[in-house]
C-alpha cells in the first residue's frame, strides 16, 4: 500500500511576482521529494482571496 503526503505550499506578496516565486519553490520542493523517492500525485494551484497564492501538493511514496 502506498504512503500518501499532502503539502500546502503558499505565497503572499504582488500578483506576478507571487506566481514566480511559489513556482520556483514548489520546484525545489518537487526535486528534494522525487530525490527522496516519492512519485508526485497530483499539483493544483489556487489564488486566496486575490492576495495569496496557494499549491496543494499529494505524494506517494
Amino acid at each position: 500500500m502506498k504512503k500518501h503526503e499532502i503539502h500546502i505550499l503558499s505565497k503572499k506578496a504582488g500578483f506576478t511576482s507571487m506566481k514566480e516565486e511559489l513556482t520556483k519553490e514548489v520546484e525545489q520542493f518537487l526535486d528534494q521529494k522525487v530525490n527522496e523517492g516519492f512519485e508526485v500525485v497530483n499539483i493544483s494551484f489556487t489564488y486566496y482571496e486575490s492576495a495569496e497564492l496557494i499549491a496543494f501538493i499529494t505524494l506517494c511514496r
